[in-house]
């Protein structure tokens, strides 16, 4: 199967089962809560203004930023960069809703990034623009940990991304719950991982 094919299949599923979207939405967030209650360091979230298709974490921002720095992406060119999230929002290209941008160098610990499916080694298939690859390929704070969301199962288990696709830490939808395994002498684990691996009701992925 070629990524255009399963992304299309992905799309049509997706239209399919969009009811009940709320539901969906509220049982990513709270174990997306789960998660940030483990990684008491974390400051400075960044979320994303969602597409119709997409998971919702946007209608929760408010419960974020009681305790949260929110941040979202902006479109600069062929690349994303960091904004705060300000109120009102633009409609951009591909019918992106943004904040007025703004100059900021921010350290980001956790990115929430919506998802069209996920591949046997836990990278991202999305829309195929490149977005996201750009960006966090081009990174200069240390890379925050990713949590990707979807609002049907798309982890496939099949090798269908390129070295430049991003990985992910953890992946959400309403129905699977997914932590990426991290070797011990990876620089990348720590506890958190160990946590995971006691959970019952996630499923441990390279």
């Amino acid at each position: 199967m070629t990524k255009n094919i399963f992304r299309q299949i992905q799309k049509n599923k997706t239209n399919q089962r969009i009811k009940f979207q709320y539901k969906k939405n509220f049982i990513i967030f709270k174990e997306i809560i789960k998660i940030l209650k483990m990684l008491k360091t974390t400051k400075n979230i960044l979320i994303y203004i969602p597409l119709k298709h997409e998971v919702d974490i946007y209608r929760f921002r408010h419960l974020l930023s009681n305790k949260y720095q929110i941040f979202v992406p902006f479109m600069q060119d062929k690349s994303l960069k960091v904004v705060k999230l300000r109120l009102t929002l633009d409609k951009k290209s591909f019918g992106v809703y943004e904040p007025k941008n703004s100059f900021l160098h921010s350290r980001v610990d956790i990115a929430i990034v919506p998802v069209i499916g996920v591949d046997e080694n836990f990278k991202r298939i999305g829309h195929g623009k490149g977005f996201y690859d750009r960006f966090f390929a081009n990174f200069t704070h240390k890379k925050p940990k990713i949590i990707f969301v979807q609002i049907i199962n798309g982890k496939i288990k099949e090798n269908l991304c390129e070295n430049h696709d991003i990985k992910g830490d953890f992946y959400i939808n309403p129905y699977k719950k997914y932590f990426r395994k991290v070797n011990k002498n990876d620089r990348n684990y720590s506890c958190i991982n160990s946590r995971f691996y006691r959970r019952r009701d996630w499923i441990c992925s390279r």
